[in-house]
């Protein structure tokens, strides 16, 4: 029977601060009310936004918040 691969994975923290995340945003620039964010080496970045209304109420969609997905490719 062939030995088990083993996957090394870099140093990562235990967990992060709201704080950090936000400031993660800002230094992406983007706005707060981004629900979600995935960062990919090949596609470039993937943003879920809040939906809002002209003057700034979050929307709904049945029972949870309406999420639009943008894709932001690498410049």
């Amino acid at each position: 029977m062939a030995e088990p691969t083993v996957i090394h994975l870099p140093k990562l923290p235990e967990r992060i601060t709201r704080e950090q995340a936000l400031a993660a945003l800002e230094i992406l620039g983007l706005p707060s009310s981004v629900s979600t964010y995935e960062l990919d080496s090949t596609d470039g970045l993937t943003v879920g936004l809040l939906a809002q209304d002209s003057e700034g109420r979050k929307l709904a969609v049945g029972d949870g918040p309406a999420i639009i997905t943008v894709q932001i490719p690498f410049a």
